[in-house]
């Protein structure tokens, strides 16, 4: 592997480090006292807010639960174990079902193939432009934010980069949920009649429908639910 791409590797391991931080919430020793009560309660709270500013994408567990129950369910098939096929499909109709219950928290405000579905993020990664080069000037960039992201800074990490002139691309795997609901109940009936091949074609018409879009760091979409906010505004 060249300098280069060990280095863009290296940049993608620590911001992809830096999203999960981000998301994750200080446990505090339980303790009787008022002040203590009152200080982690604040702590907890800052902590939200924190969360939220470097929330660039929001990534619905259930729809990521659901699309890797759908690959366990055609692998399930091919294998000709309908039992476990059974098992992982109807697990994929209950998160499906909760996904397209929360979809406007997380459906991205986007032109795509199903105009009138809502297209939900079950997977996002950062990736490096092929424009980035590796020099001493951009090393200092790097370090600078790996100090953000190790104080769960997320954005202030991307704006170091981008000073730097080290260019980040968000890619994000997104699902029409609708469809994918109607598809995945198909798919359960079907397993339920002991027809698996048709089975399969309604699982995999799902893992067809699925997108991925990449965004530049400034450009990425509002939720459905923030943009319609922004319209009554």
């Amino acid at each position: 592997m060249s300098k280069k791409q060990l280095l863009a590797a290296a940049v993608v391991a620590a911001l992809s480090t830096g999203m999960i931080a981000s998301n994750m919430t200080s446990a505090f020793a339980a303790d009787d006292s008022a002040s203590t009560k009152t200080r982690a309660k604040t702590e907890s709270a800052d902590q939200k807010t924190k969360a939220a500013e470097n929330d660039l994408v929001k990534v619905s567990d259930d729809a990521l639960t659901s699309m890797r129950d759908v690959n366990s369910a055609r692998l399930a098939i091919f294998n000709g174990d309908p039992v476990q096929a059974q098992t992982y499909v109807d697990a994929a109709v209950t998160r499906i079902n909760a996904a397209a219950r929360d979809a406007d928290k997380f459906a991205l405000d986007i032109k795509a193939p199903k105009e009138k579905d809502r297209y939900v993020p079950f997977g996002a990664s950062f990736a490096v432009l092929d424009t980035f080069e590796p020099n001493d000037a951009k090393a200092k960039h790097i370090a600078k934010a790996n100090e953000h992201l190790h104080k769960g800074e997320q954005k202030k990490a991307l704006e170091a980069l981008k000073l730097g002139e080290i260019n980040v691309a968000i890619s994000t795997d997104l699902i029409p949920v609708k469809f994918a609901m109607e598809h995945i109940a198909q798919a359960a009936k079907l397993v339920g009649e002991a027809k698996y091949y048709e089975a399969n074609l309604a699982l995999k018409a799902v893992n067809d429908a699925a997108i991925v879009q990449t965004y530049s760091v400034d450009g990425v979409p509002k939720t459905k639910a923030d943009a319609a906010k922004k319209a009554k505004d």
